[in-house]
């Protein structure tokens, strides 16, 4: 029986980490580890929703639009060409099967111009048929094993989850420097002319 105080505080985890572009799969077998299927399966359908939608709500804003395409402003990034097209609930459902970062395809499908109620139906169809392969692995995974293995191995998949994320945020962070760093400035190429 999951604890009453639970199913909120992982919905609230599940909603803010994928919010920022954590692996969503990892965070549904952690729910299922630690919670009863059925309600590790709404936490992670409900929160993974929730979160992609305030990703999905964040980059539609204005100033979001006047980031992103500062950012598009360089060569290396194509995030300002993305087309404005029309997309409807099964092109969300398809994207939603893609593999890679769940954030990517949430800014994506930002950038064009898919309506509010097909980006949200879309999204849960295409949540499930990942989610309820993870809860059903994991869940049964947590059936078979001793409850403090279980805890453990918990324990340690999010701490190296979480090592992992911020390790590709520090990356990314440091090559942007890096690149900064590289550019020369105009001082020195006026100097030369």
């Amino acid at each position: 029986m999951t604890p009453l105080l639970t199913i909120p505080a992982a919905f609230a985890a599940m909603t803010v980490l994928c919010a920022v572009g954590a692996p969503r799969l990892w965070l549904c077998g952690i729910a299922a580890l630690i919670m009863h299927p059925v309600a590790a399966f709404a936490v992670s359908v409900l929160g993974a929703l929730t979160g992609n939608y305030a990703l999905f709500v964040a980059c539609r804003t204005r100033t979001a639009n006047r980031i992103v395409d500062w950012i598009s402003s360089g060569r290396r990034s194509a995030i300002g060409r993305l087309p404005h097209l029309r997309v409807g609930i099964s092109s969300v459902v398809l994207l939603r099967q893609a593999p890679g970062p769940g954030a990517f395809i949430t800014v994506f499908l930002a950038r064009t111009e898919v309506s509010t109620r097909d980006f949200l139906v879309g999204s849960f169809i295409g949540f499930l048929p990942t989610t309820i392969l993870t809860i059903l692995a994991a869940g049964t995974a947590a059936t078979y094993l001793p409850k403090n293995i279980v805890a453990w191995t918990t324990v340690t998949i999010a701490v190296i989850a979480a090592a992992i994320w911020m390790m590709k945020l520090r990356g990314n962070s440091d090559s942007m420097q890096t690149l900064e760093a590289k550019k020369p400035s105009s001082n020195l190429s006026q100097s030369k002319t």
